[in-house]
């Protein structure tokens, strides 16, 4: 009975070593991981500018952020208006075109989204 609980003993503490050492390498990886993706935030120190065309926007500051422009075009015969944004942009100028050369841009403007 002794040799047996001994037996026991001597496979299930190393096979235990293994499994912990397996979950400790796990968790140290993972932790790694997150602490290489970091926080995230929206764009700062923003720019928009009406064109003729629409509109563009840009940001200095991207914190790890997305933006793109907007533009409200009107319709100068019906008066209808309609909403066109532009590319998301992480660096550099979005632009947003009012489509049709007979609409003209009314309202500029920018969003931002955290990713």
């Amino acid at each position: 009975m002794v040799k047996k609980n001994r037996i026991r003993q001597s496979i299930m503490l190393p096979a235990l070593g293994v499994m912990m050492a397996g979950a400790f390498t796990l968790a140290a990886g993972a932790s790694a991981t997150a602490a290489e993706v970091g926080a995230t935030g929206r764009p700062s120190d923003c720019n928009v500018e009406k064109k003729s065309f629409g509109a563009i926007a840009m940001c200095k500051k991207h914190n790890g952020g997305h933006y793109r422009a907007l533009v409200v075009c009107k319709d100068p015969e019906s008066g209808k208006m309609m909403d066109f944004a532009g590319a998301w942009r992480k660096s550099g100028v979005s632009y947003a075109y009012c489509q049709g050369s007979y609409l003209k841009p009314v309202h500029e403007g920018h969003e931002t989204k955290v990713s």
